[in-house]
C-alpha cells in the first residue's frame, strides 16, 4: 500500500514542558487528538477514532523534546512498515518560541488532506493548552 510522509511545523506559545504531557499521556491526547485514548498494561496505546481501534507503541519518549508512536498490524504485532506518529519539540533560543514538528507516516496520501487535518488538530491542541 502506498504511503505518505506529511511533515510539518507549528508554532505553540507555551514552554515544552507544558505541551510535553500532551503529546504522551492518554487523557491528555483525548483532549486534542482522538476522542478516546487509552493504554493497556502492556503499555500499547489504544487510538479509537471513527468507531476502529488503532493500537500502537510509544516507541520514543524523550521527557519534553519527542514522542513517537508507531501503529501495530490488525493483530496488534509489529508491522513491517509501520504507519508512526512522531511529534518533535524545539524552542528557538533567540526568540523563545516553542515549535512542534509533526511527521505523519501513513496510508493518506493527499497532502492537503493531512495539512488540513493537522492545522485543525493543532488548533485543538492550542485550545486544550489555553494559548
Amino acid at each position: 500500500m502506498l504511503k505518505y510522509k506529511y511533515v510539518e511545523e507549528f508554532e505553540i506559545n507555551a514552554s515544552p514542558k507544558s505541551i510535553y504531557p500532551y503529546l504522551q499521556n492518554a487523557n491528555s491526547l483525548s483532549e486534542w487528538f482522538v476522542g478516546q485514548v487509552s493504554m493497556n498494561s502492556e503499555k500499547v496505546y489504544n487510538f479509537h477514532w471513527d468507531n476502529v481501534n488503532h493500537f500502537a507503541r510509544l516507541t520514543v519518549a524523550r521527557l519534553n523534546k519527542q514522542v513517537r508512536f508507531e501503529f501495530l498490524d490488525e493483530n496488534q504485532q509489529p508491522a513491517e512498515d509501520p504507519n508512526y506518529l512522531d511529534f518533535r519539540l524545539q524552542q528557538s533560543e533567540l526568540t523563545d518560541a516553542t515549535y512542534l514538528k509533526v511527521s505523519d507516516y501513513s496510508e493518506m496520501t493527499e497532502p492537503e488532506d493531512l495539512r488540513d487535518l493537522w492545522i485543525g488538530l493543532i488548533h485543538r491542541l492550542r485550545e486544550a493548552l489555553g494559548v
